[in-house]
């Protein structure tokens, strides 16, 4: 059984349903540690030429979201009775390479049991452009990993559902 269980949040259907995964994985003294991994807003923000976007602003608006967002996520697993705690990491100020990197180190350092992502599905030309972090989590962790698929046909076309 896993005693600590880290999940990935990040407001999709598909992060929610890691959520509820890990909430039934938890055992009565489990405890889950939430955490939502903020970009740099260089690497968020879609470009468009001649547009002038303010990055300090924009950095801001993603770590009161997360922070939001993470503060959900606690309320409805303590409303279950599971002990929970969330972690905004912001890859600004830990100048870590990007989120797969910051999930592995944060279960290393709280340390978890397990962790637990959700995985969007993404397939061929989405998957080479926008990447899986649930891929790059899945081949450098050093613990057990549950990816939990998106709900059918939330997040990607059915012809292109895949981890």
């Amino acid at each position: 059984m896993y005693k600590h269980i880290l999940v990935a949040v990040d407001g999709s259907p598909t992060a929610d349903r890691a959520l509820q995964e890990a909430a039934r994985l938890a055992p009565g003294d489990g405890i889950v540690r939430l955490v939502h991994v903020v970009e740099s807003p260089a690497w968020s923000v879609p470009l468009e030429p001649g547009v002038i976007i303010d990055t300090e602003l924009v950095h801001r608006s993603l770590l009161a979201a997360g922070t939001a967002l993470l503060a959900r996520a606690e309320q409805q697993l303590r409303g279950q009775g599971i002990d929970a705690h969330s972690r905004l990491v912001d890859l600004v100020q830990t100048g870590l390479g990007g989120i797969p990197e910051a999930l592995q180190q944060e279960a290393e350092r709280w340390p978890a049991d397990v962790i637990v992502i959700g995985t969007h599905g993404r397939r061929g030309v989405r998957r080479l452009v926008m990447g899986s972090v649930a891929e790059s989590v899945l081949r450098a962790a050093t613990k057990p990993v549950l990816l939990v698929r998106s709900p059918s046909g939330a997040e990607a076309p059915a012809a292109a559902q895949d981890t």
